[in-house]
């Protein structure tokens, strides 16, 4: 995650609907929200890694929507008490795909002006950027990164990337975040970091057997990961006429073949 410089992505959010065009055949709407059965097994697995991921944050985001309820006035060290825990399960957890996660608080959750990051990166947990809780200037340019600025205003998750991350890992990475609530207000956002040499490893083989060409774009088609050496993570690419068109996740799609 950043304070982050961004290569380009995709801002806006939302279910995209997509096509899918057998050789020869009608292209026809395969409906947003999950890849249907009849469809390549190679789609289903990495519709299911995309998913487990969302079902992570989603639950994330419902524990920490609950916890801040229950917080008549939260402080930064009762946030970094509940959340530093949750981090380091997540991160240690075997078969973790997450390279950071944490939690980022609005203006004036914990007091007039201020702000709060509570993120931490990596397997020692290392803390990203707490000085940034000391200075109003810092922290402003965590509030105003489209990570935390789509789910804040639209109150829905959001994945922003892929985009260079500066701050914490120097590579590719995705920033899936989710909103969360105090008694029914936005209070912040939870966000896990995935960069994308890690979905490489676990999804390249379920893309390359849908075509040597196939690559996963994000919602605004710049690919994440692709089975092709010509096509790089932030690449904006297109489908050709002939490509078969899956929805992965909330807000990515298979293109099996570009131009």
């Amino acid at each position: 995650m950043n304070g982050k410089e961004a290569a380009p992505s995709a801002a806006g959010v939302g279910e995209p609907s997509a096509t899918t065009t057998p050789p020869g055949g009608v292209p026809a709407v395969i409906p947003a929200g999950g890849v249907p059965a009849d469809v390549p097994a190679g789609a289903r697995e990495l519709a299911a890694l995309i998913d487990s991921i969302e079902a992570g944050i989603d639950a994330w985001a419902q524990a920490t929507t609950e916890w801040l309820s229950g917080q008549s006035k939260p402080t930064g060290t009762a946030i970094d008490k509940f959340i530093r825990p949750a981090v380091a399960r997540m991160l240690h957890e075997p078969g973790s795909r997450l390279a950071g996660a944490g939690f980022v608080a609005v203006t004036g959750l914990l007091g007039h002006g201020r702000s709060y990051i509570a993120w931490w990166q990596g397997e020692d947990l290392e803390r990203v950027d707490a000085l940034a809780n000391f200075s109003p200037s810092s922290i402003s340019r965590y509030v105003k990164t489209e990570w935390f600025k789509v789910p804040v205003e639209t109150g829905r998750p959001h994945v922003t990337g892929p985009y260079i991350d500066l701050l914490c890992t120097d590579e590719y990475v995705l920033t899936f975040t989710n909103p969360v609530f105090s008694s029914g207000t936005i209070a912040g956002v939870v966000g896990m970091d995935v960069t994308a040499q890690t979905l490489e490893r676990a999804g390249l083989a379920s893309l390359r057997s849908l075509g040597p060409g196939a690559v996963l774009v994000n919602a605004g088609g710049r690919a994440i990961v692709s089975a092709s050496p010509t096509v790089d993570a932030g690449d904006l690419v297109q489908a050709a006429p002939e490509a078969a068109i899956y929805p992965v996740g909330r807000q990515f799609r298979i293109i099996t073949h570009t131009v």
